[in-house]
């Protein structure tokens, strides 16, 4: 690098008061990283957008126990997880693996449910809810029969469509 030209550095310089026996003022700088800067910049934005998100949140809420929560974020998790195992046994043509991920999503995964759940949710939760039980338990059927790879990846679709209308209505909040 040649003596004239200025390297670059990555600070902004700001100035700060310093009070010295309460009468004299100087300035002196106080410089700070652009990576401090754009930081600042991040917390303060994320500040403001939670707060704003949280306030337009026009959600229904439903309030449950914590046993109904504990059951719903549960069910919820493993939703993902069966739909992640089941897209990726069906990349590989493995309808077996398929079945095998989605099966627990299906009735089955009911047989936990605290006794209080049902009548602490709303219809239209149930409305949703129950019948993507069932279809996952299509979806396991017709995978153990056969059914195509664009078969199968419909029915994924049309099912987490309901997960996509849940999400939209409802949010779970502690009781």
């Amino acid at each position: 690098m040649l003596s004239s030209q200025k390297s670059y550095n990555p600070t902004v310089s700001f100035y700060k008061l310093n009070i010295i026996e309460n009468t004299e003022m100087s300035h002196k700088p106080c410089t700070l990283s652009m990576r401090s800067v754009v930081f600042g910049i991040i917390v303060i934005l994320t500040a403001f957008t939670n707060a704003s998100l949280a306030e337009q949140d026009n959600r229904e809420p439903i309030a449950l126990d914590d046993a109904g929560r504990a059951f719903i974020v549960h069910e919820m998790q493993q939703y993902v997880s069966g739909l992640q195992q089941a897209l990726t046994a069906l990349s590989k043509d493995d309808l077996k693996g398929v079945a095998t991920a989605v099966r627990p999503l299906g009735m089955q995964g009911m047989t936990n449910a605290p006794p209080t759940l049902m009548s602490a949710v709303p219809d239209g939760f149930r409305q949703i809810g129950m019948p993507i039980h069932m279809a996952f338990d299509k979806i396991a059927d017709s995978a153990e029969k056969g059914a195509t790879k664009n078969e199968i990846l419909s029915m994924l679709g049309m099912a987490m469509s309901r997960c996509v209308a849940c999400h939209a209505t409802y949010r779970i909040e502690p009781k």
